[in-house]
C-alpha cells in the first residue's frame, strides 16, 4: 500500500487503525465529519477531507490519488429515531463510495461489515422470541455486503471483513458496549444479566481488529469475506473472565428475557422522546442467539493472530484501572507491563 484512505477514523476501531497506519511510510488520508475528533497524536500525520457519509463531493475528493480504501464509517448505534438512517448510511453510502473508487481507479476497497450481517448458528430458543427479529443495523450491513459483491462482479477488487463483539481501550459507547459491560461489573453496577441459556458470541480485542483490517488490505483475496474474531464465550464466561483477571467478584442475577422485553419496548418510546437507548427488542433477540464464529480463513489466508480473551481483558482492565483508579487495581496491575494500549 502506498496511499490509503480511511473512513471512520474517529470511531472506536478507526482510532486504533489510524495509530497503526500512521507509524508506517504511507500517504494517509481520512474522510471525517469532525477533524477535531482525530487523535492529537496522529493528526499531523494525516491528510483530512471533511465530509459526511453520503456526501458525493467529499467522496470524490477523498478518492483522488488513493490506491487502497479502508471503509469503517457506519451508523453503529443501538437505536436511531429514523430506522432508514441505517440503510442510508451503511449501505447507500457504500454504493456512493464505490462509484467514486471506480472513477479514480482505486486498487482495493476493504469494507468493514459485521458479524451481525450473518444469520446466527442457532436462533433464539426462548418462548416469545421467534428468531426473526433482525436489528435494522444487521439488515443494513447485509445490504452493504450485497453492494460489495456487485462491485466485485463488475470487475473491481474488494474484500469484506466482519468483526465480532469488539472490546478494548476506548470510549464506553455503543460501539464499545462490551467493555462498558465489564466496567459496570467491576463497579458493582451490573446487578442483573440476561438468562440466555449459555449461548455463545465471539469477543475480539480492538487492536486485533485493526490488525486484521490491514492484513485484509495487504493479503486478502478479492471477493473474500473474513471473520475478524477472537474467542467464543457465553456472557457468563465473559464476566467470569473479567472476574478472574481483575480479582473482583460480583453477584449478578440472571433474569428471564421475557421480563426484559417490556423494558426494551419502553426504551423505544424513550428513544422517540430523544433519550439514549442501549437496548431494543431486536437487540434483545440478538443476545439470545447462538453466534460462535470460526476464524480459520483469516488465520490461514491473512496470517491473522488474535489474542486470547484472558490476555485481551487483562490488558483492557489494566487500561481501565489507569482511567478509573478502581478497587480492582491489585490484580489488574499484573497485566499493565504487557498492555500495548
Amino acid at each position: 500500500m502506498r496511499s490509503v484512505l480511511v473512513t471512520g477514523a474517529t470511531g472506536f476501531v478507526g482510532r486504533r487503525l489510524i495509530r497503526r497506519l500512521a507509524a508506517q511510510d504511507l500517504h494517509l488520508r481520512v474522510m471525517v465529519r469532525d477533524p477535531n475528533r482525530l487523535p492529537a497524536s496522529v493528526r499531523w500525520r494525516v491528510e483530512v477531507v471533511q465530509g459526511e457519509l453520503g456526501d458525493a463531493d467529499a467522496a470524490d475528493r477523498a478518492m483522488q490519488g488513493i490506491d487502497h480504501v479502508l471503509h469503517l464509517a457506519a451508523l453503529a448505534k443501538a437505536y436511531a429515531r429514523d430506522p432508514g438512517d441505517y440503510n442510508r448510511l451503511n449501505a447507500d453510502a457504500v454504493q456512493l463510495l464505490l462509484a467514486a473508487a471506480a472513477r479514480h481507479g482505486v486498487r482495493r476497497f476493504v469494507h468493514v461489515s459485521s458479524v451481525a450481517a450473518l444469520p446466527p448458528v442457532e436462533p433464539a430458543r426462548v418462548r416469545g422470541f421467534s428468531g426473526g427479529r433482525q436489528t435494522p443495523y444487521a439488515i443494513s450491513k447485509t445490504a452493504s455486503e450485497d453492494v460489495i459483491r456487485r462491485y466485485v462482479a463488475d470487475g473491481h477488487d474488494a474484500v469484506i471483513v466482519r468483526p465480532t463483539r469488539v472490546y478494548g481501550p476506548g470510549p464506553w459507547n455503543d460501539a464499545n458496549g462490551t467493555t462498558r459491560l465489564a466496567v459496570l461489573y467491576l463497579k458493582g453496577k451490573l446487578r442483573v444479566r440476561l438468562a440466555d441459556r449459555e449461548v455463545e458470541a465471539n469477543y475480539v480485542h480492538v487492536d486485533d481488529v485493526a490488525a486484521g483490517i490491514e492484513l485484509a488490505a495487504r493479503r486478502g483475496r478479492c471477493g473474500a469475506a473474513y471473520m475478524l474474531g477472537g474467542e467464543n464465550a457465553s456472557l457468563r464466561r465473559y464476566l467470569a473472565c473479567v472476574s478472574e483477571v481483575s480479582g473482583v467478584r460480583r453477584f449478578v442475577v440472571p433474569v428471564p428475557p421475557q421480563l426484559l422485553l417490556p423494558v426494551a419496548y419502553l426504551a423505544n418510546v424513550w428513544g422517540r422522546l430523544g433519550g439514549h437507548v442501549s437496548l431494543t427488542p431486536e437487540w434483545l433477540n440478538n443476545f439470545l442467539e447462538h453466534r460462535p464464529v470460526e476464524i480459520g480463513a483469516a488465520r490461514a489466508e491473512l496470517g491473522y493472530k488474535p489474542r486470547s480473551l484472558r490476555e485481551g481483558l487483562g490488558q483492557t482492565l489494566a487500561w481501565v484501572h489507569r482511567q478509573e483508579k478502581g478497587p480492582w487495581h491489585v490484580a489488574a496491575k499484573q497485566f499493565s507491563l504487557h498492555a500495548e494500549v
